[in-house]
């Protein structure tokens, strides 16, 4: 596990802070590594300090656990949003071809209607009633196939 190093300043009367790789437990500003003036003594503060006075004594074992945790879910935020984006490309090929599967096999339907309409013809058939009555029922099918099936539940 690697280990990170801060640079602190010489002089202990120096106020500046470093940001650590922790958010404050009491108020969720982000904890900053800081030096007591007087003791020199560092210890982790909130970064909203004076509103939020939280401090506790400094491990150096807990900024290298911090950051390796940061670092492992950056790492992870970053294979979830390939994997993803690859999921997304996926379905969207997947939705593309079923439309042009579906759109064929209507196609093909549509042919097939055509022709049984052609067949069914009452000029074909002048003498048999149930040929108007197929040839009627044919149009409204090819009707349905043009504008597509009736919203559910009608």
């Amino acid at each position: 596990m690697a280990t990170l190093t801060i640079p602190l300043p010489e002089d202990p009367t120096a106020t500046r802070a470093y940001r650590l790789a922790a958010d404050c437990p009491r108020g969720g500003a982000p904890l900053e590594l800081r030096q007591n003036r007087r003791t020199g003594v560092l210890f982790t503060g909130c970064s909203a300090y004076p509103q939020c006075a939280f401090t506790e004594p400094h491990d150096p074992r807990v900024q290298a656990l911090s950051t390796a945790v940061v670092q492992a879910v950056d790492v992870l935020a970053r294979q979830l949003a390939a994997v993803q984006a690859t999921a997304q490309q996926q379905v969207a090929a997947a939705q593309a071809d079923t439309q042009r599967q579906v759109a064929a096999e209507r196609a093909a339907l549509g042919r097939t209607v055509r022709q049984l309409i052609a067949l069914a013809h009452p000029d074909r058939w002048p003498d048999t009633p149930l040929a108007h009555e197929l040839t009627v029922a044919l149009v409204a099918l090819r009707k349905t196939l043009r504008t597509g099936p009736p919203p559910a539940g009608c």
